[in-house]
């Protein structure tokens, strides 16, 4: 199962509002961004839809294929987003839209000025423990909601519909947050995908590739510190500042990864993963494999042997 978390769906245009059947939008435009709601009916092909601003798309119903950057399609789905730089062509079928069962999907465009003006603000009082400057990585433009990355599009979502007077003000205070969460996700992809690489010149990269090597093992908190170089208080809050997430709930989530993968071969009972994947409770591995994946371990697990989860 993949683990990402899913958005709150729009009601559905109807009647008079629909102008077309593919890719019909509803515009609510604010100071520093836009944020469009795209829904579609029919089975379409190929579809263009370009933007002049930077744009963050997030499915919210049914199915898309996108192709972007010349790169073979690819399934966007509920609980997914996708970040597409400003004049760049997007082209999307909609493989199983009908009107019973359409695609929606929210498309916020952000002003190129804002951007800036965040990275900056960013850079000049934030800097990064690496040295290497805040910036949005396109090459990781598709990736799955985690829970503060949907709880903050919800809420942009939610500022942009209703009728507050304050809510250009609201809509830029998020805006900021969700570049941060974004390129804190970025981060962390990137180091925990080149870990090798990247171990002897990152501090971070080098504390992580270690928890990954000794999951199953006892992980002290102070050990990795030191490893890092840094006080606990220090180590902890640059690792929340570069990555998004604390040491301890970076080892927890690593952990029920390995419990997952353990929980694939039929012949490791859950408590079997549990201990293996480095948990010394089985009342708390649950607990955290509930929190983190909705489902409890038991349920994983026989919906693994029913075959209903990749």
């Amino acid at each position: 199962m993949n683990n990402k978390t899913l958005l709150s769906p729009l009601s559905l245009s109807h009647g008079k509002e629909l102008n077309t059947l593919v890719e019909n939008r509803r515009a609510y435009t604010m100071n520093h961004c836009e944020l469009n709601v795209f829904e579609t009916f029919e089975r379409s092909e190929l579809v263009p839809l370009t933007f002049s601003d930077l744009v963050i798309t997030s499915m919210l119903r049914g199915k898309k294929v996108m192709h972007l950057f010349d790169k073979p399609g690819f399934d966007y789905l509920p609980g997914e987003t996708v970040i597409v730089p400003p004049n760049i062509t997007m082209k999307i079928d909609f493989p199983e839209a009908t009107i019973n069962q359409p695609s929606q999907c929210t498309a916020l465009a952000i002003n190129h000025q804002e951007i800036t003006n965040t990275l900056d603000f960013l850079n000049e009082n934030y800097p990064r423990e690496d040295k290497r400057v805040w910036q949005l990585n396109y090459n990781q433009f598709h990736f799955f909601n985690n829970y503060e990355l949907a709880q903050l599009i919800n809420k942009l979502i939610r500022i942009s519909t209703g009728d507050a007077l304050t809510k250009d003000v609201l809509a830029n205070l998020t805006l900021k947050e969700l570049l941060i969460r974004i390129m804190q996700m970025q981060n962390i992809n990137e180091i925990s995908d080149n870990l090798h690489e990247l171990s002897s010149s990152s501090r971070f990269a080098y504390v992580l590739e270690y928890i990954r090597v000794h999951l199953s093992n006892k992980l002290n908190i102070d050990a990795l510190s030191q490893m890092a170089f840094m006080s606990k208080a220090s180590f902890f809050r640059a690792f929340r500042h570069e990555l998004g997430i604390s040491p301890v709930d970076y080892i927890i989530k690593e952990r029920l990864q390995l419990a997952k993968q353990l929980m694939n071969n039929p012949h490791n009972s859950i408590s079997e993963a549990c201990f293996k994947a480095g948990f010394n409770n089985l009342n708390y591995f649950s607990r955290a494999f509930k929190k983190i994946e909705g489902i409890t371990p038991s349920y994983y697990k026989a919906k693994l042997r029913d075959g209903h989860l990749n």
